[in-house]
């Protein structure tokens, strides 16, 4: 962290365990600010952007509970950690219903301290990321079912709009995964062809003869099994828009067929004489390099060309990280609508996990693993655990436990807290104890520990 991070006030009336714990903080990387009592806490939040409260619950004029409900009267957001030298099980059931986010004893355990501001912090930051993920839900970041803030995705989204009310055939591209029949869905959607047909087909799914006649149709005994005459896709298409996934994968007479289509506007069904004329759209799409397969002499270059006319490549998701994090979070909130669960996002380690993957299935591969996580995550975040094992040996490392250093540098922060009340009591241990919140025991016990006694 640096002291441009969060913004932390401590209240206490003593002014020394105020400096005790403002340089704590700071040298933890915190911006801290402080105050002696209530009135000067509300002055300092009225002026300043205040991420966390750290307050004393016993103050003259105003104590911990009053200030916790001006504080939540002023900014709801701004988190309060209480602290207190006479704890009751009331007291902090109290200061809690109010909205307190935890409650300290005195002396102030600073490992505990440090601990709970990380977690508090970190549940601030996530709040925060899924509160800007659904203000971007409202913009320009949800296209015609689509979801991205990249510049790649903006882009299309753009062409699509300028593309839509023409009749022109298009080539989308990209790897298995990406979202291409999404593309010519958005494409139909806002033509003038809304109202009618949008079909599909999978070229690479059909041998040679039956997509021939799932294409263009076949007139009764055209070959063995055609007992009656049946209309293709481009006929039942007519006035809309027909999508031709994996159109690489066509073989050649079908290629020369379907030059005939985009060039006349005309087909002629397997087995008969006569034409019929079509008005449709022509929207393709394949995970191939067709101009490699032109220039190697397995694709016709003409057709190549009719179907280029405009050309919408989608990036993969491993080329546009950006859109990951709002990606995932379109997917919960489709779920918790679906399901009915309410997953507020996922955390810091699964958000940094994702960013590395690779994402070989693209979109496709982000949303089945967001659901299977947000079926099995029994929190409010989808956390690492929720993920399946194999992605969990793709993260690298884990957490590592704290150095000797941090743990000195706490025990010489509680050393020095403990000498300067001493230095304020002038020595007097019943009265060093009393503003510590310990006993006399306790007190002798860290004296001896020190080095004090």
């Amino acid at each position: 962290m640096t002291s441009s991070g969060p913004h932390i006030l401590v209240v206490d009336d003593n002014k020394e365990i105020c400096e005790i714990l403002k340089e704590f903080l700071e040298q933890a990387g915190y911006k801290v600010y402080t105050g002696c009592n209530g009135k000067e806490a509300m002055n300092i939040i009225s002026n300043n952007v205040i991420d966390v409260v750290i307050s004393d619950l016993r103050m003259p004029e105003m104590d911990g509970i009053e200030l916790i409900k001006k504080i939540k009267s002023f900014d709801p957001t701004i988190d309060v950690v209480m602290l207190t030298g006479y704890p009751s099980i009331d007291t902090a059931v109290e200061a809690v219903k109010l909205g307190a986010y935890d409650y300290l004893t005195k002396p102030v355990d600073f490992r505990k301290l440090r601990i709970i501001l990380e977690k508090l912090l970190e549940q601030r930051a996530l709040k925060k990321r899924a509160s800007l993920l659904e203000k971007k839900f409202s913009g320009n970041y949800i296209f015609e079912g689509m979801v991205g803030q990249s510049l790649a995705m903006l882009n299309i989204f753009t062409t699509i709009k300028h593309i839509a009310k023409y009749p022109t055939s298009v080539l989308i591209t990209g790897e298995t995964g990406t979202g291409k029949e999404m593309v010519a869905r958005a494409i139909h959607n806002l033509s003038p062809r809304v109202n009618k047909p949008f079909v599909t087909i999978n070229c690479a799914g059909l041998v040679e003869t039956l997509l021939e006649s799932e294409l263009f149709g076949h007139v009764k005994g055209a070959f063995t099994g055609a007992v009656r005459s049946k209309p293709g896709l481009f006929e039942i298409a007519d006035k809309g828009t027909i999508f031709l996934d994996e159109i690489g994968d066509i073989p050649p007479s079908v290629q020369a067929k379907l030059l005939r289509v985009l060039e006349q506007h005309e087909i002629q069904r397997v087995g008969d004489v006569k034409t019929r004329k079509i008005d449709v759209r022509v929207i393709a799409a394949t995970n191939r390099d067709l101009k490699k397969m032109v220039e190697e002499g397995k694709y016709r270059k003409d057709l190549f060309y009719r179907l280029n006319t405009i050309h919408i490549h989608i990036p993969p998701l491993r080329e546009r990280k950006e859109d990951i994090p709002i990606l995932a979070q379109y997917f919960i909130r489709q779920l918790n609508q679906e399901i009915g669960k309410d997953v507020k996002g996922i955390n810091d380690q699964v958000a940094e996990l994702f960013q590395r993957l690779s994402w070989d299935g693209n979109v496709r591969e982000l949303r089945n693993i967001v659901e299977r996580a947000y079926i099995m995550t029994s929190g409010e975040y989808i956390t690492l655990k929720d993920l399946p094992s194999e992605y969990h040996q793709k993260k690298q490392g884990k957490t590592p436990a704290l150095e000797p250093s941090t743990q000195t540098t706490l025990a010489e922060v509680e050393k020095k807290y403990i000498m300067k009340v001493l230095q304020i009591t002038s020595g007097n241990r019943s009265q060093t104890a009393r503003i510590l919140g310990v006993s006399r025991r306790s007190l002798y016990r860290k004296l001896k520990k020190y080095g004090l006694g």
